[in-house]
């Protein structure tokens, strides 16, 4: 094995320059290796170094990189492919995670990221294919939505498994909400990076190949794969995704209070059942309903949705249907009661390339400013009252086609609302800029901490501590109680934070993780495909590296103190009913204990000189 060679890794990434039709492998670096292990964690490292506070998002400057982590595709329960860029959407780190077979082929096809840079004189997909790159014209597929991209892509280069992530019409009029989406409907969806790649005149990126990855102990890593997937679906909580998906949580979670209803403003609904995956795979529920995110992942909880929809009103659909946040975003948060409406608003949403937690944000604003008459009829060219099937079927396009009223929703709510102004600022939910996920922070208070720290944004992901208030607890990690003091809520949020960016880094599936298994299995994983020989805590460190990499880049790209926020609607306004009633955040209460366990100056938003040597940050 060459110096450049380590086990779990092709050992190299892709350097795309689109300005001068040149690429250049790039190995990768052992100290990065061992200080970020792969995925998000190498990815924003090399990240650091090409941008500052002077790089426009949608400029030649702004690099995109596709990174995988030295799980991806090796270990059960790991699909995952990162991608970063600065968010044109927010201004600051913009990272979204994909599931799906796409950084899989990747790796077999000779590489473990793909740095693009520059821009394409003329549409352009990038193909690669066991190792050899081209750069192909795709000005016939230029306004093609991605369904049809895809599908053209697989036929002109005469393989059907070719796997394609791709950009749709929104992507490509630079939508700051937009997404890229896979041939398989995994979606690289928050932040707004199908706009960069929009802006660099990239379609799709198409990869395929053959190559072995090397291990340490292929013996060892296919008995941990064995163990896992004989059980990880028997779990209450494995059993239950793959009963149902992330959706069949939705009666429950509006009867707990935390199925956000009419943007944020209602605390209870009487139609959550209707939309529910239960109601959704009882009526339509395709062969067996449940498929793995990836024809080749190890994944025995196979929690995506299959379905099959005939339907006089909204038309055929076929194949996946929506999860959780895009069935409360485009149903609860609009008083869409029909699910049949959700499964083509959320069609719609794929084909066009449209992050459907944003977008339905972006119209529950919308919908409350025509109510409000801060937005008229005119303005919209139709009435955009709640609950109103046809006007979302209308307005989702004029989004991905910046058209009429589209043009100001595509920017999202935080500068759509700073352009109408008259109060709308508050009831434009957001944090940093990126529209909030489905779950509730003034029910869950670890919740309002990851949104409002998530250096991204609002991502319930980058910290997933509402588990531990549900009583899904992390005893590896010293979370053997359900939080409920302020100290020990802040640890549960430091400690998910910690780990989401580890797993985003070793490219492990979240839903694999949280509620199924002791971290150990993992860490047992991680030295049996690297040769390392590492613990529970000494991984845990590298995702606390990580998130604290973020945040100084963050801080590069001109992060401030005020940055760290949550909206007035969380913050000053309760729903009058509901399991939630009179509930709101309380800023401060959480933030200043927060700073100070994470060592952050809260006048200046900036990190202790000594956490960044303890942590052994090389920027």
């Amino acid at each position: 094995m060459s110096e450049n060679k380590y086990f779990g890794y092709a050992g190299q990434i892709l350097e795309v320059n689109l300005s001068t039709s040149k690429f250049k492998n790039i190995p990768l670096k052992k100290k990065w290796i061992d200080l970020y292990v792969g995925g998000v964690g190498y990815a924003t490292r090399l990240l650091y170094d090409l941008i500052d506070k002077s790089t426009d998002p949608l400029s030649p400057e702004n690099p995109i990189i596709v990174m995988t982590g030295p799980f991806t595709g090796i270990v059960a329960t790991a699909p995952k492919t990162a991608i970063v860029s600065r968010s044109p959407l927010t201004g600051f780190l913009g990272k979204t995670i994909n599931g799906g077979s796409f950084g899989i082929a990747l790796k077999k096809a000779g590489y473990d990221g793909v740095i693009i840079r520059g821009k394409a004189k003329s549409p352009t997909y990038i193909s690669i294919i066991n190792g050899e790159v081209k750069l192909n014209d795709a000005s016939r597929l230029w306004g093609m939505g991605v369904f049809e991209t895809c599908n053209k892509i697989k036929n002109e280069l005469g393989d059907q498994k070719v796997r394609i992530a791709a950009i749709g019409p929104a992507g490509e009029n630079l939508v700051k909400i937009s997404s890229i989406i896979s041939d398989e409907r995994r979606v690289f969806g928050r932040t707004g990076l199908g706009a960069v790649m929009g802006s660099k005149m990239v379609k799709a990126i198409a990869v395929k190949g053959n190559m072995r990855i090397e291990l340490a102990d292929d013996k060892k890593l296919l008995e941990l794969n064995k163990k896992y997937l004989a059980s990880a679906h028997q779990t209450p909580r494995g059993g239950a995704l793959k009963a149902y998906g992330t959706g069949g949580g939705v009666v429950s979670f509006a009867q707990m209070g935390n199925l956000p209803i009419k943007n944020w403003a209602q605390g209870s609904w009487p139609d959550a059942e209707k939309i529910s995956s239960q109601t959704m795979m009882q009526k339509y529920k395709l062969g067996e309903g449940m498929k793995a995110c990836g024809d080749e992942i190890f994944c025995s909880i196979q929690c995506e949705r299959r379905i099959k929809m005939e339907h006089e009103k909204y038309g055929t659909s076929v194949g996946k249907g929506p999860e959780y946040e895009t069935i409360a975003a485009l149903g609860s948060m609009l008083l869409v009661n029909e699910i049949e409406a959700i499964i083509k608003a959320n069609d719609l949403c794929d084909d066009l390339g449209l992050d459907t937690i944003s977008t339905g944000s972006v119209i529950a604003w919308a919908m409350e400013a025509y109510e409000k008459g801060i937005l008229t009829e005119s303005d919209i060219g139709f009435k955009l009252n709640w609950g109103e099937s046809e006007a979302i079927m209308k307005i989702i396009p004029l989004i991905a086609y910046k058209k009429g009223i589209g043009q100001l929703l595509s920017e999202g709510v935080k500068c759509a609302s700073s352009k109408i102004g008259k109060g709308s600022e508050k009831f434009a939910v957001h944090s940093k800029g990126l529209e909030l996920p489905m779950h509730n922070p003034r029910l869950f208070h670890t919740m309002g901490l990851v949104y409002a720290f998530s250096n991204i944004g609002a991502s319930h992901l980058q910290g997933l501590a509402m588990f531990a208030e549900r009583g899904v607890l992390q005893p590896e990690f010293g979370i053997t109680e359900v939080p409920k003091d302020v100290s020990s809520k802040v640890k549960a949020v430091i400690i998910g934070q910690n780990l989401c960016n580890l797993i985003d880094s070793l490219g492990i599936c979240k839903f694999g993780v949280y509620g199924i298994v002791d971290f150990s299995h993992f860490v047992e994983a991680f030295n049996s495909v690297t040769g390392r020989n590492e613990t529970k805590e000494s991984l845990l460190k590298i995702g606390e590296r990580i998130w604290y990499l973020e945040r100084l880049l963050n801080i590069k790209l001109g992060l401030k103190p005020e940055d760290d926020s949550l909206p007035y609607r969380i913050t000053n306004e309760s729903v009058p009913d509901g399991a939630a009633k009179g509930l709101t955040f309380p800023v401060g209460t959480y933030f200043p204990p927060f700073y100070e366990a994470r060592e952050i100056d809260p006048k200046t938003g900036c990190v202790s000189e000594k956490k960044i040597k303890e942590l052994n940050l090389d920027i």
